[in-house]
C-alpha cells in the first residue's frame, strides 16, 4: 500500500485531535502535574489551544487537575482504557493453546469472539488441517443474535444489557435467523441453562456452530468461543462430542484467565 502523499495528510488532517494526542503522549512520558503554560512551551503549542483542550480531557475524566499545583496529570481513565485493552491481548494468549486443542479434537474452524458495543469482534480464528474448512478472519465485526459466540455471552447478561444492544426487530441474515427479540430472549434462557448457544445457518446457510461462554475472575461472561462447521462436511453424530469439547475449551480458558466457579461441571456431565 503506498504510504499517503501530503496532499492527503493535510486533507485528512485534524489539528485539535493532533494537539490533544501531542499532550496525552507527553503527559504519558511526564508523570507529574504541568499547568497550561509549561505544557504549551514544551510542545510548541498555543497556549489557548492548549487550556482549551487540558479542560475538555478533564471534564471527559482523561485528565485531572492537581489540587495543590494547579497542574494536570493523566486520569486513572486512561489507565483503564489500557487494561481493557490488555485485558483482551491477554485473553487471546491465554485462551490460544485451548483453541489449538479444540480444533485439533475437532477437525473445525474455531473461533473466539468479544463484545465489541453492539457487534461481537472475532479476536482470534484456528482453521483445522483438512481439505474442507470455513475460514473466519479475526477482526471482523459480526451480529450477536444470528452468532452461537454473540449469544453465548448474551445469555448471562441481564435483560436490560440485552435489550439496549438489540432492536425489538432483528435483522434476518437467513431464513432461519431469530427476528423476534421476543423468541431471541427465550432462546438465551435454555442457552443459560445448558451452557450451549448454537447458530444452525442462522447467519450463513450451511453453517451450523457450537458455541460456550467465557468467564472472567467475576464471572462475567466476556467471550464466546467453540466450533465453526461445514453442514456438508460435519458428521451429526459427533455433535455431542462437539459440544463436551467446546464446554471443556471454555472451562480451561476461563480458569486459566481466573474463573474458580463450578459452572461448567455439571453441563459437561450432562451430555450424554
Amino acid at each position: 500500500m503506498a504510504a499517503p502523499s501530503d496532499k492527503q495528510e493535510r486533507e485528512y488532517s485534524a489539528p485539535a485531535v493532533d494537539r490533544a494526542l501531542d499532550i496525552l503522549e507527553f503527559m504519558a512520558t511526564h508523570p507529574h502535574p504541568f499547568g497550561a503554560t509549561e505544557l504549551a512551551r514544551q510542545l510548541n503549542l498555543p497556549i489557548n489551544s492548549v487550556f482549551r483542550i487540558l479542560k475538555r480531557l478533564t471534564e471527559r475524566d482523561y485528565t485531572s487537575q492537581d489540587p495543590s499545583s494547579g497542574g494536570y496529570q493523566l486520569s486513572t481513565k486512561v489507565f483503564t482504557l489500557g487494561m481493557s485493552l490488555y485485558t483482551r491481548f491477554d485473553l487471546r494468549l491465554r485462551a490460544r493453546p485451548h483453541l489449538e486443542w479444540l480444533c485439533r479434537e475437532t477437525d473445525e474452524t474455531v473461533q473466539l469472539q468479544v463484545p465489541q458495543g453492539h457487534q461481537m469482534l472475532v479476536m482470534d480464528s484456528i482453521s483445522p488441517e483438512t481439505q474442507f474448512y470455513l475460514r473466519v478472519v479475526p477482526g471482523s465485526l459480526v451480529h450477536y443474535h444470528p452468532n452461537a459466540y454473540g449469544k453465548a455471552v448474551l445469555a448471562f447478561r441481564d435483560d436490560d444489557e440485552v435489550k439496549s444492544i438489540l432492536p425489538s426487530r432483528l435483522p434476518g441474515l437467513t431464513t432461519n435467523t431469530i427476528v423476534m427479540r421476543s423468541e431471541f430472549l427465550s432462546q438465551l434462557e435454555e442457552i443459560k441453562r445448558t451452557g450451549l448457544a448454537y447458530d444452525n445457518e442462522e447467519y450463513t446457510l450451511g453453517i451450523f456452530c457450537i458455541g460456550a461462554p467465557v468467564f472472567d475472575v467475576e464471572g462475567k461472561a466476556v467471550a464466546g468461543l467453540g466450533t465453526t462447521c461445514l453442514l456438508s462436511t460435519v458428521d451429526s453424530s459427533h455433535q455431542k462430542i462437539f459440544e463436551q469439547l467446546v464446554l471443556r475449551c471454555a472451562q480451561r480458558v476461563s480458569r486459566d484467565i481466573g474463573y474458580t466457579g463450578s459452572f461448567y461441571d455439571d453441563k459437561i456431565l450432562a451430555i450424554t
